[in-house]
């Protein structure tokens, strides 16, 4: 899957779309499911939002995209206790939403 947005990427014809390049309204993701982040990023979000709970239930949809992460972190850390494991788990899960919206946030220079 593409991770990226490029202008061409836009469903242009999408209400959400429409809602953000007429009004003054950010499009923001509640979600760091990276299928749900591409949907919401073509449909003209500029930002996304998570924590625990929403990692929680991203990793049990996902989880065959995120379990060779997670045996990484374990491998990496193996006398870490299981928080701080979920803790890194939740950094790595941000990092590539972050990493998705920064043709964004380059865009706007930083302003959404």
């Amino acid at each position: 899957m593409n991770t990226t947005a490029k202008t061409q990427d836009y469903d242009t014809s999408s209400p959400l779309y429409r809602t953000v390049s007429t009004t003054p309204t950010d499009y923001w993701n509640d979600s760091c499911s990276s299928e749900e982040l591409a949907y919401a990023i073509r449909n003209g979000a500029v930002g996304a939002t998570t924590n625990p709970s929403i990692v929680l239930n991203v990793f049990k949809k996902e989880f065959s995209a995120w379990k060779d992460t997670l045996a990484g972190i374990i491998a990496a850390n193996p006398t870490e206790a299981e928080d701080r494991i979920t803790w890194r788990l939740i950094e790595a899960m941000g990092l590539k939403g972050a990493a998705m919206l920064m043709p964004i946030f380059e865009r706007e220079q930083g302003r959404k």
